[in-house]
């Protein structure tokens, strides 16, 4: 249902005018998209690539991820897998908290118009998927973390679900640790 106006919004209980539905996830998501191609941009502009590993030396537990989103773009997903196994993880982090502010934004309607009872059976279902919001995010972070343990003590990480063996065009040490890039500078 579209509104054009602000005394057009439907009202809930006490007349207070109800949140929009999903104008607000349309709008995080572009936001998020927004500042990530921003970033982006500046840190391709200033040549620094990954600030973690500029600062620190050490890669980053999402190194690797950029090449392997090029490598699905060419079709090449043994490349992206050899790049980083969870480049998956990206949209699937996007998709859960659109989700999540959807979910958020039924459950405020239905407390504002508390007679609709089959949006309180729809925020009944959206509480439950909220529930399961930080188990899910938790378990990612987790799994993240766990890669990035691994690669960094495996010399061969690209070939880690390949037997040892990176796939053609991968080299075979994807993340790597090196000295600090600021030190550099400094010379």
């Amino acid at each position: 249902m579209e509104c054009k106006t602000r005394e057009e919004a439907p009202r809930g209980k006490g007349g207070d005018a109800l949140p929009p539905r999903v104008p607000g996830v349309l709008q995080s998501a572009l936001s998020l998209v927004g500042y990530v191609v921003v970033a982006g941009l500046a840190l391709y502009l200033t040549d620094i690539g990954c600030v973690f590993r500029t600062v620190t030396g050490i890669p980053c537990p999402g190194c690797g991820m950029t090449r392997a989103w090029l490598a699905v773009l060419r079709l090449d997903f043994a490349a992206a897998l050899a790049y980083h196994p969870l480049f998956w993880i990206v949209p699937a982090a996007i998709a859960l908290v659109c989700v999540q502010q959807a979910c958020g934004e039924i459950v405020a309607w239905a407390q504002a118009d508390l007679d609709d009872a089959a949006l309180a059976r729809r925020a009944a279902r959206a509480a439950f998927v909220l529930r399961l919001y930080n188990p899910i995010l938790i378990a990612l972070i987790v799994a993240l973390i766990a890669l990035w343990v691994i690669r960094l003590v495996d010399p061969v990480d690209a070939g880690l679900l390949f037997g040892g063996i990176a796939p053609a065009g991968v080299p075979a040490d994807v993340i790597h640790l090196q000295p600090p890039v600021w030190t550099d500078w400094l010379a």
